[in-house]
């Protein structure tokens, strides 16, 4: 994970994760009040996101918009699904809470967040999202004891 960033405010709060062919992650944790869908969380990061640099393109469908382009720092990923692997494209994974990563059936246009969602975005691989530890388990690892043990 290179870094995270909060924009937002409000009582819901979620996270959406990007996932670079560089093998950069960053993690955007957002809050609001009210609905929100996928694609209105990216205006918010857009909007709110003074604190780092975030841009994104997409292409508007009759049944939806189709996310293209990602640039978060210097990271950056561009593609529409080009023949023959149709791998360079935006990946979308979902989850709430505590559940495992599911790749979307719906497009971010038409995913509802609420508290606790986890959105993904990994590019140019159908693997899953980055695993991120938990919280919990960051803490656990700063409990372990670094370098060598003495002996006499």
């Amino acid at each position: 994970m290179v870094d995270t960033f909060s924009v937002g405010e409000g009582d819901s709060n979620a996270s959406i994760q990007f996932d670079f062919l560089d093998g950069n992650s960053f993690l955007v944790e957002i809050a609001w009040d009210g609905a929100l869908t996928g694609r209105e969380a990216f205006d918010l990061i857009e909007a709110e996101g003074q604190a780092f640099d975030f841009e994104f393109q997409y292409e508007s469908y009759s049944f939806g918009d189709f996310l293209t382009g990602v640039n978060i720092e210097q990271s950056y990923n561009y593609g529409t699904g080009t023949a023959p692997d149709y791998v360079d494209v935006w990946h979308y994974w979902t989850a709430e809470a505590d559940d495992a990563w599911m790749l979307s059936s719906i497009g971010f246009s038409s995913r509802l967040l609420v508290d606790g969602s986890r959105d993904a975005w990994v590019f140019g691989t159908t693997d899953g999202p980055f695993q991120i530890p938990a919280p919990a388990t960051l803490a656990l690892f700063g409990l372990i004891p670094i370098g060598k043990k003495r002996r006499r």
